[in-house]
């Protein structure tokens, strides 16, 4: 994977990314940025964190960037509240703790997290973990290091295969 690649791809892409004042939820601030990549050293403190190895794209993905700059904003379409500010692209270790429930809420209804697995063709008796990404999507973690699919969950029972691997998740989540 050419991490610096999709970096600079998606920071030209954000540098003039348009707001939209008629929609709910967060959204890529203008000028957003990805912050730098971890050491070896702090991407193995974080696999003992979460407690397995990870996939060798994500170890690579997180060497040349780990989060945002900045949160993403929200704008109120009906003009009656402030602007929020929140972050949905996850940046580890500091949102190990508050997405921690979100990877257990996965685990507590394995049986739907497996199911779009199962169905494209991975053996999910094979996983081992699950990393939070960007808001509800999780990349899968199995035993096999060369696997990089991504899943979207919402309340642990409504569960899709997003992308067959990290690069295609990322390529499809900011529209390369």
């Amino acid at each position: 994977m050419d991490w610096k690649k999709l970096k600079k791809r998606s920071e030209k892409k954000f540098r003039k990314i348009p707001l939209y004042s008629n929609c709910y939820g967060l959204q890529i601030q203008p000028g957003t940025k990805w912050n730098p990549g971890l050491t070896k050293s702090e991407i193995e403190s974080l696999e003992a964190l979460f407690g397995f190895e990870f996939p060798d794209d994500y170890k690579s993905m997180l060497t040349v960037m780990n989060g945002f700059d900045r949160d993403e904003i929200s704008i109120d379409p009906d003009e009656e509240l402030e602007d929020e500010f929140g972050r949905m692209l996850y940046k580890f270790p500091e949102d190990y703790e508050r997405t921690k429930w979100m990877v257990e809420e996965l685990f507590e209804f394995i049986n739907h997290t497996k199911e779009p697995l199962k169905k494209a063709g991975f053996e999910t008796e094979h996983i081992i973990g699950f990393i939070p990404l960007y808001g509800n999507r999780y990349l899968a973690v199995f035993k096999d290091k060369s696997l990089t699919p991504v899943i979207s969950a919402h309340q642990g029972n409504d569960v899709i295969l997003f992308a067959n691997s990290l690069l295609e998740y990322w390529e499809k989540e900011f529209e390369l």
